[in-house]
């Protein structure tokens, strides 16, 4: 069976049901359908400048365009993980989550996209970009839970992090139950994600695999891998971001610097 085209008309219609969360919103006066306008305009507009972009990067399917365009969304992830951390930008927040988060997919692309699933050609679009996508994006929402708690977690409670520099730890080993924390906090969505997979929700992925003609089975293999990539690539980059920013975010003193944070 071939996918269903939908016609733009379509796509408008598919947009009334809209009118129900916005009813509710207005109606307790929570201030938000303005937001929800601009998120649906913004939505629209990135996804067509993207899907005719796609199409571009898709015919050339050029190792070095798609190495840039993967360069491009981890320095979008960047300002938006700072921003949505509720951490200032500044030299000391800005380059290492971006160095760390390019690492580490860096480490996830090469290793499935060319160890597991042996491309025949170096960084195919076609898996390439998708695959990226997916885990850069929960990367992204990791990024947040785990840098924010952390740095956050400090600053409440910074006569504890004190208490241990006082006894003689060093500043690392002051910050392990902090980092234990923020680690916690950051897998806990994708480890729920993964356990409740294929029972209580089918992945964008799967679905998009299944509704171009794939045998579910495949589909299912392929899901498999996703998954253990957005968690070892969660982890990865939670773990560099914390771990690079700590190099830039505390004083001589071993004191965190609180001019990063936005309060």
């Amino acid at each position: 069976m071939e996918i269903i085209d939908l016609s733009w008309l379509q796509i408008g219609i598919g947009f009334l049901i809209m009118l129900i969360p916005a009813y509710i919103l207005w109606k307790y006066k929570t201030g938000l359908n303005k937001k929800l306008l601009i998120a649906c305009l913004r939505m629209v507009l990135q996804l067509l400048f993207v899907g005719y972009y796609l199409e571009y990067l898709f015919e050339y399917d050029n190792p070095w365009i798609n190495s840039a365009w993967i360069f491009i969304m981890v320095l979008v992830a960047d300002f938006a993980t700072i921003d949505r951390s509720d951490l200032k930008r500044k030299t000391s927040t800005l380059i290492p989550i971006f160095g760390a988060t390019l690492l580490g997919i860096i480490v996830i692309d090469l290793f499935f996209l060319e160890i597991v699933i042996q491309l025949p050609k170096l960084l195919a679009a076609q898996y390439t970009i998708p695959i990226t996508g997916m885990v850069l994006g929960n990367c992204l929402r990791s990024n947040v839970i785990g840098i924010n708690a952390f740095y956050y977690s400090l600053a409440e409670h910074k006569e504890r992090y004190q208490f241990y520099l006082s006894t003689g730890a060093r500043r690392n080993e002051a910050l392990k139950p902090f980092i234990s924390k923020a680690l916690q906090k950051s897998a806990n969505p994708t480890l729920a994600s993964m356990a409740t997979i294929g029972l209580v929700s089918l992945p964008g992925m799967m679905t998009g695999q299944i509704l171009s003609g794939s045998s579910p089975l495949i589909a299912i293999k392929y899901q498999i891998m996703i998954m253990v990539a957005i968690f070892s690539g969660t982890i990865l980059s939670v773990f560099l971001g914390i771990l690079f920013t700590n190099q830039m975010a505390f004083k001589d003193t071993d004191m965190l610097d609180e001019s990063i944070l936005k309060r």
